[in-house]
């Protein structure tokens, strides 16, 4: 990076009088300086000195200074070399040429000595903050494609995870199945292992395919399904697969008393995986005795059907009422005390799923031990056809 006391000068000038006078006026600053006779000798030269300035005469036989200014202006390479003009023309039009050339600046001869070094040191000083700002976007650069690289190679390995686990899981799935269908022939306790392993199953089945979800929709290949759905009959399908759960864990699971139904633009089968995954984790965390409700109201302002999903458990500090969402804030909150369940892949996936659809979702808890409100909404369906 160059300094100011080290900075590269090109004095361009078809008078080697005009050329001993700048470098004297100079000396004073310890500057490198260079010298070129014509516009075609400078114009050769600038790839191999590099100057942080050049001082260029207008007049010169061949290429003339306006010429050379321009073709340094319009090359990425040259353009930000920071070019004042140097000539005997006073008159108005000329200095505007030299400007519209792209000349940073222009000094009338004779060129006063003082206003020389002032003009240099400002114009030296830009050129090293444009240096410096330029080598950071490369690095910055340099550092981007690192990530790039890193995405991709992240983007493979959760693919090959996602499909290497997800088949001999549903193999074991169907071999548990299998082994259930003669449950007669099995102790009480066989089948109370066989049906606790199924369920540890179906939960690690949930996290593959929270984890897919979620990789697809970070990359925009998530196409939604969108057709009119009964919420309501959704929310019983939910309900009924979460049934065992809940019994298991001798948790009340039920619905608000409305029969209304309430038709939203959604695709089915991931709202019903966000329902889903809000009654597994209500369930998680709400302990014996509990209950879990699921209530549903419609919105006629925004035109929204609202999802709520309450219990009676553990509850949740207000400050980490966003970040349970965030797929990237999970271990910190682990190491807080906050128990998430299926490693926050639910939730993240909630989240993104909900606002694919246009729909927001948020969790109201008036702090641990007093329950948690998981609530999303979703927009009703007006025109769809299907």
């Amino acid at each position: 990076m160059p300094t100011l006391n080290k900075s590269k000068i090109l004095i361009v000038d078809d008078e080697i009088k005009n050329i001993r006078l700048f470098k004297a006026m100079l000396i004073s600053g310890s500057y490198q300086t260079f010298e070129a006779f014509s516009g075609e000798q400078a114009l050769e030269m600038i790839s191999g000195v590099n100057p942080d300035l050049i001082l260029l005469d207008v007049i010169m036989p061949g290429i003339n200074g306006f010429d050379v200014c321009r073709k340094l202006k319009l090359a990425d390479e040259t353009k930000v070399i920071p070019i004042v003009m140097i000539t005997a023309l006073s008159e108005k039009a000329h200095r505007l040429e030299a400007l519209e050339a792209g000349a940073d600046d222009f000094l009338s001869k004779p060129v006063d000595h003082s206003e020389l070094l002032v003009r240099a040191k400002s114009l030296l000083r830009i050129k090293t903050y444009h240096d410096e700002i330029r080598a950071r976007n490369s690095e910055i650069a340099e550092q981007n494609e690192k990530l790039r690289e890193l995405q991709k190679i992240k983007e493979g390995l959760t693919h090959m995870i996602i499909h290497d686990l997800n088949n001999p899981l549903s193999s074991i799935i169907g071999a548990l199945d299998l082994i259930l269908l003669k449950e007669s022939a099995l102790s009480q306790k066989t089948r109370g292992s066989m049906n606790a392993c199924l369920d540890y199953c179906h939960d690690l089945k949930n996290m593959i395919l929270s984890l897919l979800g979620i990789h697809r929709m970070e990359e925009g290949k998530l196409e939604l399904n969108i057709e009119g759905s009964d919420i309501t009959e959704l929310i019983m399908e939910a309900m009924q697969q979460s049934e065992f759960k809940a019994i298991k864990s001798q948790v009340r699971l039920s619905a608000n008393d409305s029969n209304a139904p309430h038709t939203a633009a959604i695709d089915r089968g991931l709202i019903k995986r966000v329902i889903l995954n809000l009654l597994s984790n209500a369930i998680r965390h709400t302990p014996i005795g509990g209950n879990v409700k699921i209530k549903t109201d419609l919105n006629t302002t925004d035109e929204s059907i609202r999802i709520q999903v309450v219990d009676t458990g553990n509850g949740l500090a207000p400050e980490h009422h966003k970040k349970v969402f965030d797929k990237f804030e999970q271990v910190g909150l682990n190491q807080e005390g906050v128990t998430l369940g299926s490693g926050g892949l639910g939730l993240a996936f909630c989240k993104m799923a909900v606002e694919a659809h246009g729909g927001k979702i948020w969790v109201e808890s008036e702090g641990e031990g007093q329950g948690a409100n998981f609530q999303f909404t979703v927009p009703v369906k007006t025109t769809v056809k299907g």
